[in-house]
């Protein structure tokens, strides 16, 4: 649910319970108002039939104000009286079949040395329930009719209140570390749209400057590590070749392997490095089982040298969304690795389908735990000559094509497997 449709939903609910309130609070009141308005009228007409006896005794009240005011002499020394006495009573009235409220308000002046009683009465109809039902369906059908206004209205004003937001996000889309323009974002008035925009604009350019710091780093050091290393190489090769001792050219053979394997080091972690911040537009299908055929033929040689026994089960014209060069590496390091940590006349079995691909082979149990195996500098095996870095690799460039594996050791079976994303 978006932002929009939270807001209405929240306004939503704001309002039901507010207009549920409101005329709750709205009934009670006119009722109360209705009640305190009959008590002041018949106070009243109290005072006004008391005003008139005082000016006139023999005042016909019974005249003027038939039977709603009744006036009775009291005894002066009485003390059985109040002030005043208001009186609230519900009857049946058989004449207009409905239920009333009758108030009654008795008040106790005296006037000329006499003590009266005057009692003013006032009959309310009480509202039927049929009649109630009715006001009520008029009340909900005026509650569904702003309900859905305020819906209709709140997510027209939050869309555009947060038209900014939204801009933001698409251009947060459209962002690439590859691209100079700078993102371009819709001028607000709204403060913490201005912050957001202010945040963004700083982040991106502070991502750039790193990213292009980063891509130079990792090329002059490419450049400058790989050179004198082919040169270090190269004398060695020389030095290899011409008359030694058998010392010196053990001793000469493990430098030279050394180099090999700084070299894989420094190209493994550049690419780390360079995966970082790659970008999977340039993507697109590749037969995945033609090249998975090219690489195992390049193997073969090797595969010989081991007494390995490589079982194939691959599904032809198997395509999958993914950049050649880095399936290639993918590839290459998971077949690498099959082999390297493998056993003497160990067996290979590599099985592609439309839903995964896998690669299992023999070889000891891995000496740290099998989660950790992804990680940088990790190795199964101490023993094996590998720089743990292959593993990491691969589950780098999977991770940008949001694609799953999974690593198992079961009878003495390394299985690592490839889900693909459909």
């Amino acid at each position: 649910m978006n932002l929009s449709f939270r807001f209405a939903r929240a306004f939503t609910v704001l309002v039901f319970f507010v207009l549920i309130t409101g005329f709750a609070i709205l009934y009670f009141a006119f009722e109360r108002a209705t009640m305190r308005s009959a008590i002041l009228k018949l106070e009243d007409l109290n005072a006004y039939v008391a005003k008139r006896l005082k000016q006139d005794p023999g005042y016909d009240y019974l005249k003027f104000h038939h039977r709603q005011t009744q006036v009775k002499i009291l005894p002066l020394d009485s003390k059985s009286f109040k002030e005043k006495i208001i009186e609230e009573k519900y009857i049946w009235n058989k004449s207009i079949q409905s239920h009333m409220n009758k108030i009654t308000v008795t008040t106790y002046p005296v006037i000329h040395h006499k003590r009266y009683a005057i009692t003013s009465v006032r009959y309310i109809t009480i509202i039927e329930n049929n009649f109630l039902m009715s006001i009520i369906m008029v009340i909900a059908w005026i509650m569904v009719f702003l309900i859905i206004l305020t819906i209709i209205v709140s997510i027209l004003v939050s869309k555009k209140i947060l038209e900014p937001f939204y801009h933001a996000i698409d251009e947060i889309k459209k962002f690439s570390l590859r691209d100079n323009p700078s993102m371009d974002l819709m001028k607000t008035e709204t403060e913490e749209f201005k912050s957001l925009n202010t945040f963004l604009l700083k982040m991106t350019e502070s991502s750039k400057k790193d990213y292009h710091l980063l891509e130079e780093l990792s090329e002059n050091t490419s450049h400058e590590l790989q050179t004198p290393l082919a040169s270090i190489k190269g004398k060695i090769e020389l030095l290899m070749d011409s008359e030694l001792s058998e010392n010196q050219l053990i001793t000469l053979s493990s430098m030279n392997d050394e180099l090999d394997r700084l070299s894989s080091i420094n190209q493994s972690l550049i690419l780390l490095a360079k995966l970082e911040h790659f970008e999977k537009n340039d993507s697109s299908l590749i037969n995945f089982s033609e090249l998975l055929q090219k690489r195992l033929h390049y193997f073969e040689d090797i595969f010989e040298i081991q007494n390995l026994r490589v079982i194939k089960d691959i599904q032809e014209n198997v395509f999958v969304n993914f950049d050649q060069n880095l399936a290639t590496i993918v590839i290459n390091n998971l077949i690498s690795n099959s082999k390297r940590h493998n056993i003497e006349n160990g067996t290979i079995s590599v099985t592609l389908t439309e839903s995964y691909f896998q690669i299992s082979n023999t070889g000891n149990p891995p000496t740290i735990p099998t989660e950790e195996l992804f990680q940088r500098f990790k190795r199964g095996n101490p023993n094996q000559n590998s720089i743990g870095i292959g593993l990491a690799l691969v589950k780098k460039i999977l991770e940008i094509y949001h694609t799953e594996i999974i690593y198992q050791f079961e009878n003495n079976q390394h299985t690592t497997r490839i889900n693909f994303v459909k």
